[in-house]
């Protein structure tokens, strides 16, 4: 298992920066995931990776060897495209063998591999079929096995999820984690979605225009999110602008918001009273009803809707200054919510994140439907 670093990667087509400063850490053993939206870079950083493509600055580190001289063959960098690249004419267990054939390993050997792989894959029924006789997932599984069968030092899974019919995807998720949970390899994938992400990832990074904004854990990540892009895009949130009122004496912050005062953590530590701030909640942090915490914060607010999803309702909420907020909850415990119901919402100040000032959401780029900060001069509801 190697440990691969990523340090100030660039890559330019046409004097523009694909890969714009790209550093990180891929540790031994673990499963990464690079997220990010489409054309944010993903694709060429695999490349860069596995040598496909030429780095225009930075470096590349397999433990700790400089590998830009090294020849893609040469790196064992096991890679599984989007679109699963089998060789139709070729059966399973000869798209296996043929990456060793190339590489003049002996029949006999080829073979063998071959056939522990099959088994560490459980496609052992499926070695004499071709590709067009199998379902996309039994596909994207031989693409798995392809890539695992000249045992490679670092995988790379290029959006594996991507192709998969829904009703699939979990079963993929689970299998991805059992052959790399056996074979112990260290792990990429390239994702655009957040759900499998946070669900799969031992460490997460979130790529945004050829940068790295963030990478973690993916609770910390998830929970703690440096800007509104990364807030957003990991899954539904509330952003409300806000000013710094102060410092409380646990070094919370006080923010004055549209829906009155809340406290709240930043991770940017104490910010100047008057700061501009984004205030983020989680739909599942807040909690509705009459009972909360002594410390909890608190605003009242109207139900405007409710969306039934099985589990869970999405309660679409209208706080003071006819904010939005919308709140999930358990479907037992929603039952008795209707409609044009006033209610009392609160909020751990351990799940109100504060982004200062270079990471606010900008109100000139806001939604129309948003409604605009509450000028500075105006008395805080409380």
């Amino acid at each position: 298992m190697i440990r691969v670093v990523l340090e100030n990667l660039v890559k330019r087509h046409d004097e523009v920066a694909i890969v714009d400063g790209v550093s990180l850490e891929i540790r031994p053993g673990e499963l990464t995931f690079l997220l990010g939206p489409s054309g944010s870079g993903k694709t060429t950083i695999a490349r860069l990776i596995s040598g496909l493509d030429q780095l225009d600055d930075g470096e590349i580190y397999f433990d700790g060897r400089l590998v830009h001289e090294i020849p893609p063959q040469d790196r064992k960098v096991g890679l599984v495209f989007q679109d699963d690249a089998l060789w139709p004419r070729m059966t399973v267990a000869e798209n296996l063998a043929y990456p060793l054939k190339l590489r003049g390993v002996a029949t006999a050997a080829r073979r063998s591999r071959v056939t522990d792989v099959l088994g560490i894959a459980r496609l052992e029924t499926f070695a004499g079929k071709r590709p067009d006789a199998l379902s996309s997932l039994q596909r994207q599984r031989v693409a798995l096995a392809r890539a695992l069968v000249d045992e490679p030092d670092l995988l790379i899974l290029d959006d594996p999820f991507s192709k998969l019919e829904d009703r699939v995807r979990n079963e993929f998720r689970d299998e991805i984690r059992r052959v790399l949970a056996e074979i112990e390899t260290t792990t990429l994938i390239l994702s655009s979605n957040p759900r499998e992400a946070l669900s799969l990832a031992d460490q997460l990074a979130v790529l945004d225009l050829g940068r790295v904004v963030q990478s973690g854990k993916p609770s910390e990540v998830y929970n703690r999110p440096v800007d509104a892009f990364v807030a957003q895009y990991l899954g539904p949130i509330n952003l409300i602008q806000g000013q710094v009122e102060s410092t409380d004496p646990k070094g919370d912050l006080v923010v004055r918001t549209p829906l009155g005062r809340l406290v709240g953590r930043s991770d940017a530590g104490s910010l100047p009273s008057g700061s501009p701030v984004t205030v983020a909640l989680r739909p599942e942090a807040l909690a509705i009803g009459p009972h909360a915490p002594f410390d909890a914060n608190r605003f009242a607010a109207t139900v405007e809707r409710l969306v039934f999803l099985g589990e869970l309702r999405q309660v679409h909420l209208r706080g003071a200054n006819d904010w939005p907020v919308m709140a999930l909850a358990l479907q037992p415990q929603s039952q008795s919510l209707r409609e044009g119901q006033g209610l009392t919402v609160h909020v751990s100040p351990d799940h109100v994140i504060v982004l200062p000032a270079r990471y606010a959401l900008n109100p000139e780029t806001a939604p129309a439907s948003m409604p605009r900060p509450i000028p500075a001069a105006n008395p805080a509801p409380s």
